[in-house]
């Protein structure tokens, strides 16, 4: 597997790196995540990673990777968290859209993967890391997302086989209304500021993805009123 950044070389003393979070025309989106066969104790030292993707007919699964998976290996996560958890059973979160996962397994026996996704890939907090105020946000919305799967057919599978970038923009428009509300103003914070400039990047670079984000709003029933 080629990587056009070097894994490797984000994390030789590092268990894990967010090395940018916020996807742009240029880069995308970046988690890069080492399973060690020795834990270094100089960091945080992950032996599993869990994520969800997208199983058969759209249906979420989780699923769990560790170094013992034959290596190399690629394929897709889909939205909502990402769980990197260590041999005491202490994690850290990250909240995303979806993307791809690459992993490698280099000459001294570590397994480097890369997560990469065209939409952020944000902190939600634990054992090693800031949290990023905007990932509150994305988890309540991936929470309004679980009523229409719970309740009108093929929703999940409208949401599962949506692009990341859909996804994004879905939720860039959804919280674009409610941020004229002040007290969800004050919660997001400084955050609110970034919600409108990437809703403004998005909309101008990639007309097609926010308009299909407005029609999936539109059909699982949460278009918020403008």
């Amino acid at each position: 597997m080629t990587f056009t950044v070097d894994p490797a070389t984000l994390v030789s003393n590092l268990g894990f790196l967010v090395r940018r979070d916020i996807a742009t025309a240029s880069h995308d989106a970046l988690l890069v995540v080492t399973l060690r066969e020795t834990p270094t104790e100089q960091h945080f030292d992950p032996e599993r990673i869990r994520y969800w993707r997208t199983g058969d007919a759209g249906r979420g699964q989780r699923v769990e990777l560790t170094r013992t998976f034959s290596m190399p290996r690629s394929t897709e996560f889909s939205w909502g968290p990402i769980e990197i958890i260590d041999r005491l059973g202490i994690s850290n979160i990250f909240m995303s859209f979806g993307g791809s996962l690459a992993a490698e397994r280099n000459a001294a026996g570590t397994v480097i993967v890369a997560l990469r996704s065209r939409g952020p890939i944000l902190r939600g907090g634990g054992h090693s890391q800031r949290y990023d105020h905007l990932a509150a946000a994305l988890e309540a919305f991936f929470g309004r997302l679980l009523v229409p799967i719970d309740f009108q057919p093929g929703a999940e599978q409208l949401i599962s086989t949506a692009t990341p970038v859909i996804r994004y923009a879905a939720f860039l428009q959804h919280e674009l209304p409610r941020l004229r509300i002040q007290l969800v103003r004050e919660a997001y914070g400084p955050d609110a500021r970034l919600v409108r400039a990437e809703a403004e990047r998005l909309r101008l670079r990639d007309p097609q993805a926010w308009e299909d984000g407005a029609a999936l709003l539109a059909l699982i029933g949460l278009f918020a009123k403008r």
